[in-house]
């Protein structure tokens, strides 16, 4: 019984391990660094504000998320019914991808307005390229033997895509999506650093220049437990969708 939940274990040993070090050795050494104890305060004193700013962070995240991936997805199957658009597209997603976001942000301000919808563009910029490639990548993982063996009982397209394609970009896709979770969440709090009045990047935001040092790495905390926890609903999803896998 023991050694089933080893594993468990010994990430939780760990882990009280590093707090433990870090509230009676790091935090003492280092003024600009706050122990957990007084993060734990300022979420506890703070807690109705922050969580409404955690919401906000986290729903900003979520549609960036989806729409950021149902773009890529998207794209990805019109590059498989057009082989020859392929090229074009993962072009259009390099250079996406390769203009940093804090630079294209305030552009998507100017042409979005104020709101929601830039910073959901923003999120979705940071998701759009690392799901493009995982997805085209899947849908072009088939091996000959296997469209051979299709094209014999005379599986129209569809079904290819259906019972071929489809399964093999789904580990893929479930391995971007667990990269494009953090991603997405980084996009919110970009996107709230340019412009918003409620979120956790605004909270960031104005802890720093109040030298609130304590208040920032509490909305750091939340901002990595958003990302954490949508990893792990993607790692449950996968097993969900992929239990051959």
């Amino acid at each position: 019984m023991l050694g089933r939940h080893r594993p468990l274990l010994l990430a939780l040993v760990f882990t009280a391990a590093a707090f433990l070090f870090w509230q009676y050795v790091i935090a003492p050494a280092f003024e600009a660094i706050p122990s957990p104890s007084e993060i734990a305060t300022v979420l506890e004193e703070d807690w109705d504000t922050l969580w409404a700013d955690t919401r906000a962070t986290a729903e900003v995240a979520l549609l960036g998320l989806l729409v950021g991936s149902g773009v890529a997805i998207g794209l990805a199957l019109l590059s498989l019914v057009a082989r020859s658009l392929e090229s074009a597209i993962l072009r259009l997603g390099l250079a996406l991808y390769s203009v940093p976001i804090i630079v294209v942000a305030p552009l998507l301000v100017l042409w979005l307005g104020q709101g929601q919808k830039p910073r959901v563009a923003i999120s979705a910029l940071a998701v759009f390229f690392i799901v493009l490639v995982n997805t085209i990548r899947g849908f072009r993982a088939t091996t000959r033997e296997s469209h051979e063996l299709l094209h014999v009982f005379a599986v129209s397209r569809f079904g290819v895509l259906r019972y071929l394609r489809v399964p093999s970009a789904l580990p893929y896709l479930m391995s971007a999506l667990k990269v494009a979770v953090p991603a997405s969440v980084f996009g919110a709090v970009i996107g709230e650093w340019i412009g918003a009045n409620r979120g956790l990047g605004v909270v960031m935001f104005f802890s720093l220049y109040q030298f609130d040092v304590p208040k920032l790495w509490a909305a750091m905390v939340l901002t990595t437990g958003i990302a954490l926890a949508g990893y792990v609903v993607v790692a449950l999803a996968e097993r969900f969708v992929m239990p051959w896998h």
